[in-house]
């Protein structure tokens, strides 16, 4: 009997001793992980493993691998297991690696039958949702960013992406406030029912006390604050981009009544809960993300002061004005932004920010943008869509070429780079190389309007005019009310010689955009071609005041004054296009015209025979063209 007391004494401190080693070593790696010893939390995290093998030692293990950046090795370690948190920390490392089927069975099981429960919930539904999205199910990938939303309202990421998506489907659109509402409502407010991509209506299932709403939706107001501090919503001077100015509205929307000024807009400042907020800024987003620039400002008008004055509420203001193609404004939010303290070295937005310096022609902004970017960070695709820009204003394409390709590199789903990149082999005229750009950005997201304005310019210029209209006419899909893609495709129906049809889109674009000079030049070239001299010439005058220095129209000026029998204007005109024109075939032309002004007016002094020489234009225009638009 005391042999065998002696044993389990013995085998009782073995195994207190085993498990206070498991206690230390699992404190210990908890400690490094927490502080980012990453290279000590794989050691500590291998002894744990050496001590006593099992599945939740070996998440550790590679948990420490993903942080120390190894993901190939964590997903290496995590194969085979079967617990809701290996499996979802294997399909983080399948995305970074691109593995997309794989990380659909680790979420949903084998052969991605649905077998397992997705693990971690709402997190779960949403790295689903980017698994689908990556695989082009975009009608999955919607199913699951809602579901995401419906365990958990404060899965922001989810609401953007089912955002976007849903918008490219035929389902019925409402507004931005409704769609928000429906996910980010208050606890005692009724819920709405949006409408998803196959025009059901996606019913949420009753909540489980397991997933209900977290504490922040309750009705809990901010804490009050501090005496003396900083009233954010009482100073004098303060910057609210947007407010005041007009933005130009979407043509496709319907007249509105008189509004109020921007700056008399409520804005909660006492009493906000989270709901509230994400309520509003989801519905801006919402409204962005259907190019209602108005509504968007709008809606950022309502949310506190302090929350406005931050990064990313400050860079969709920019993204407003930027897509209202309104540069000056928006490269004003964005320098506005970049003041911020804490938003200094932000590079969210930045590839926007210098296409905004880009069509301003500003070198010198731009070249310290690009010097300050790279001292930042160089392995955000930002950066390098800035020094690609950068050198496209220099001319210098094959190198801003490099730069594109550099920031394809370190990110393949970033689409604007694709596009950029092909912006620059248009420039080159390599017409192949810029289509297969165009289309793999496309392919990324198939909501890129730019792509489809840029294969729709490209046919454009190849005389391909039915490709081109269905190119612009996609764009037109999503972006509606853009007054650029208006002008081109007005364009196109000039050229097929529908010029009713040309004259309705031009004053679609002018309605849009007043000082859209490329709308107001094409429009009168129109008129030209139908001999109505008066109301070109009204159009020309505004294009001149746009466009100063644009000598295609003192060109046409000159044609218009030649027409109206006053020759001294037109003469005036001519040599101020000359001036300004810089091509030689142009030059050779506007001469020939001078000349033949010259040879009116002397064929008028002597009136031979009694009759009068006429110039014999026919009805396209010739001379210079204006400069083209790129988005």
């Amino acid at each position: 009997q005391e042999r065998h007391f002696i044993l389990s004494q013995f085998v009782v401190w073995i195994w207190n001793a085993m498990n206070s080693f498991v206690e230390t070593a699992r404190a210990a790696f908890e400690y490094c992980l927490s502080n980012f010893l990453y290279d000590q939390a794989i050691f500590y995290a291998e002894r744990l493993v050496a001590e006593s093998e099992n599945e939740e030692h070996a998440v550790l293990l590679a948990l420490a691998h993903y942080r120390a950046g190894d993901t190939g090795r964590a997903r290496h370690l995590l194969q085979g297991l079967v617990s809701q948190g290996a499996r979802y920390l294997l399909a983080k490392c399948c995305i970074i690696l691109g593995k997309y089927e794989e990380a659909e069975i680790a979420l949903t099981g084998p052969q991605g039958t649905g077998a397992w429960e997705v693990p971690n919930g709402a997190a779960g539904y949403y790295l689903l949702g980017e698994v689908k999205e990556k695989r082009n199910q975009r009608d999955k990938a919607i199913e699951c960013y809602a579901r995401s939303l419906e365990v958990s309202p404060i899965m922001w990421g989810a609401y953007e992406r089912l955002s976007w998506l849903t918008l490219g489907t035929s389902a019925p659109r409402c507004a931005p406030r409704t769609f928000a509402s429906a996910y980010f409502r208050q606890p005692d407010q009724a819920r709405s029912t949006p409408t998803h991509d196959n025009g059901r209506n996606f019913q949420p299932a009753v909540r489980s006390p397991a997933v209900a709403r977290p504490k922040a939706w309750r009705e809990v107001p901010d804490p009050p604050r501090k005496a003396g501090a900083r009233d954010r919503t009482q100073r004098q001077g303060q910057y609210r981009p947007g407010e005041g100015v007009a933005v130009t509205p979407k043509a496709s929307r319907q007249p509105q009544g008189p509004r109020s000024s921007p700056t008399s807009a409520p804005r909660r400042e006492d009493g906000a809960t989270l709901a509230g907020l994400l309520e509003s800024l989801g519905a801006a987003v919402h409204a962005l993300h259907s190019f209602d620039t108005i509504t968007t400002l709008q809606e950022l008008r309502t949310i506190p002061s302090h929350h406005y004055e931050t990064g990313f509420v400050l860079d969709m203001v920019a993204r407003c004005h930027f897509e209202a193609t309104d540069y000056k404004k928006a490269e004003e939010a964005y320098g506005v932004c970049r003041r911020l303290e804490k938003e200094s070295t932000r590079t969210t937005g930045l590839e926007y920010y210098s296409v905004c310096l880009w069509h301003l022609r500003k070198e010198v902004e731009l070249g310290y943008l690009t010097h300050e970017v790279l001292q930042w960070d160089r392995l955000r695709p930002q950066t390098w869509c800035v020094v690609g820009n950068c050198f496209s204003l220099q001319k210098e394409h094959d190198t801003a070429i490099k730069f594109f390709k550099r920031a394809i590199q370190l990110d393949p789903s970033f689409t604007y780079a694709y596009t950029l990149c092909a912006h620059e082999y248009v420039a080159n005229e390599k017409f192949d190389r810029a289509i297969a750009m165009y289309e793999h950005a496309i392919s990324t997201d198939c909501r890129h309007y730019n792509a489809w304005f840029g294969l729709g310019n490209i046919y454009h210029r190849q005389e391909e005019y039915e490709n081109a209209k269905y190119h612009f006419r996609k764009a037109l899909e999503i972006n509606p009310g853009n007054s650029v893609l208006r002008s081109y495709l007005g364009m196109v129906y000039q050229s097929l010689g529908h010029l009713d049809t040309a004259l309705k889109e031009y004053a679609f674009a002018l309605r849009a955009d007043a000082q859209n000079g490329m709308a107001l030049f094409q429009k009168a070239c129109v008129l030209i071609s139908l001999e109505r001299w008066e109301e070109a010439l009204e159009d020309l005058t505004k294009a001149r005041k746009v466009a100063p220095k644009e000598a295609c129209v003192y060109f046409q000026l000159g044609r218009v004054y030649w027409k109206l029998d006053r020759p001294k204007k037109a003469v005036l005109h001519y040599n101020i296009a000359l001036d300004l024109n810089r091509d030689t075939k142009d030059h050779h032309t506007i001469r020939n015209h001078i000349e033949k002004v010259r040879i009116t007016d002397l064929a008028e002094d002597t009136r031979e025979d009694g009759l009068t020489i006429r110039p014999g234009a026919g009805n396209q225009p010739q001379g210079p063209q204006f400069s083209s638009f790129m988005v």
